[in-house]
């Protein structure tokens, strides 16, 4: 499915978290949504092979199936990128501003699971504590992540 016809997904993604994608994020994945993108700061190389997920009926099935139970918060946070290469996670935290959502990254590696955090824990509150542990902020909007990536050469 080509991005001209996500509209419809795009309205339905948004109802179903009650969010509103921020217009540079949906810019972007319109000219970019193909390509692939090294995360930069500075000279150095973070993170490789960085994709968007297509904005389609599939997205938020894959979310729930693939990042929901490490999500802190899988109603406000929503994944939109992950790494190839690291298996990382990118994800708009809608939960301090609605209207210019943050960016955080979630290191595969160190993600606890909801099921494990809740066996670790006493209380509710801990293990939410535990949760949030697996994300970290990146970029305090979609425009200042944007700008640390840098499209990857298609040739190997």
């Amino acid at each position: 499915m080509s991005h001209q016809n996500g509209s419809m997904s795009v309205t339905r993604i948004q109802a179903h978290y009650s969010i509103v994608f921020p217009q540079d994020y949906l810019n972007f994945i319109q000219l970019h949504g193909d390509d692939s993108f090294d995360l930069m700061q500075g000279n150095e190389t973070e993170d490789w092979e960085i994709r968007f997920h297509v904005l389609d009926d599939q997205f938020i099935a894959n979310n729930a199936a693939l990042v929901d139970e490490v999500n802190p918060d899988p109603r406000r946070v929503i994944p939109i990128a992950w790494s190839v290469s690291s298996g990382n996670n990118y994800l708009l935290d809608y939960r301090e501003n609605e209207e210019t959502p943050s960016v955080l990254v979630m290191e595969h590696e160190l993600a606890m699971v909801r099921e494990d955090a809740e066996s670790e824990a006493e209380t509710d509150e801990e293990a939410q504590q535990l949760m949030e542990e697996n994300v970290k902020l990146l970029a305090a909007n979609f425009r200042s992540f944007a700008s640390l990536l840098q499209v990857r050469s298609s040739h190997i």
